[in-house]
This record gives structure tokens, sequence and C-alpha cells, in this order.
């Protein structure tokens, strides 16, 4: 078993470099590159999403991020003090909107939960915890 602790802050420039430490971490790890790339794109995904929407001050907040692997699967648990937010909860796209009908974002999400064969969310604490499992 194998695990890497990132604690970043709420910044969109941070990002990079927790891709950059995922994908060596995994690498190094034997992780497939299917598993590289969905917990990327999680990752991006779900961080993204609460640095631009989870909070209404301009402070410096911590979102922390834990990876945890070993021979049958890869889990995610990504931590934050941000604004309330299931993302369970956040409804799929309409299969087939006509342009009108087509909101910008949302598909993200959409996208995570497919990649992934575990999704959950719980708030405790004051904070928006989001466990994300990948099998290998």
């Amino acid at each position: 078993m194998a695990a890497l602790a990132l604690k970043i802050r709420n910044d969109l420039n941070d990002l990079r470099g927790v891709s950059i430490a995922t994908t060596e971490f995994l690498e190094s790890n034997g992780a497939s590159p299917e598993a590289i790339f969905a917990a990327n794109l999680a990752i991006e995904e779900m961080v993204s999403n609460t640095i631009k929407y989870g909070y209404s001050d301009s402070l410096r907040h911590r979102i922390e991020i834990d990876l945890l692997l070993d021979d049958n699967a890869l889990e995610i648990e990504i931590r934050d003090d941000g604004h309330h937010f299931d993302p369970c909860a956040y409804p799929p796209p309409s299969p087939n909107p006509s342009g009108d009908e087509r909101k910008a974002g949302g598909l993200g999400i959409h996208f995570v939960r497919n990649i992934l064969d575990g999704f959950n969310y719980v708030r405790r604490e004051g904070q928006n915890i989001v466990k994300l499992t990948k099998r290998l």
C-alpha cells in the first residue's frame, strides 16, 4: 500500500503541482495510464470547482488531497472548508438538450462519475469530504 498527501491553497495555479505529484506517485507505483488519467481528471475537476465556486471571501484556504493505492484500487479523498456542496446530488446533464437548453458547465462532475467506480460525499465538521475510487 502506498500513500500520498497533498495540501494546496485555494489557488488554481497550485493545480499544476498536484497533477505532477499525482502522476509521479502513480507511475512510480505501477498504476496504469487509465488510472493516472482518471485520477488527474477527477482531482482537477473537483478541486478547480472548489477554488472557483467554494469560497465567498478572498482569504487563503487549504485543500487537502490524499491518495491511497493498493493492488486493487486507488482511493482519493479531497477535503475543503468551502461552502457546502454535494457533487453526488448534482443532476446529470440532459442527454439531448437543444442549443438553447445546454447550460455552460456541469459536465465535469458527470465525466468524473463515469470514469470512476466510487463517488461519495459527506459534510463533516465544516468540511466537504469527497471520496473517489478507481478499481485497478
